[in-house]
């Protein structure tokens, strides 16, 4: 019995630290910042309102500049939304810009009105590849 009851403690301490560790994990992704914007490149808006048109092209282009990836290298973009709620109302932004001579996708996710919460790559792409330029 006592060998029992050492077993469950050691099994106790075990499972916590596990959890702290997934809350420490929780709380440094909760903590990530949005992108960085910048006033839009001449003609920033204008390039993306030619591949695809939409309400957060401005605040695309503002994330392109403050994050240093010029809009010209890409070819095409397209919009995704997602809907929630019985009314099915957008409550997310997806822009997936597909570039001319890299691998990959960057993708800027916003609110439902527009505001940028976060910039990734998807098919192989690098966030740093795409700064390049």
């Amino acid at each position: 019995m006592h060998r029992h009851a050492g077993r469950r403690s050691r099994n106790r301490r075990t499972a916590g630290i596990i959890l702290c560790a997934g809350f420490l994990g929780l709380g440094a992704c909760a903590s990530l910042a949005p992108p960085r914007s910048a006033e839009p490149a001449p003609g920033a808006v204008e390039a993306l309102n030619g591949m695809v048109k939409g309400a957060c092209n401005r605040p695309v282009a503002s994330v392109l500049a403050g994050e240093g990836i010029p809009v010209g290298q890409f070819r095409a973009a397209i919009y995704s939304e997602q809907r929630t709620g019985p009314s099915a109302r957008v409550s997310q932004y997806e822009m997936w810009l597909y570039p001319r001579d890299k691998a990959g996708v960057l993708i800027i996710k916003m609110d439902e009105t527009c505001r940028p919460m976060q910039v990734y790559t998807r098919e192989g792409g690098n966030v740093q590849a795409f700064k390049a330029g």
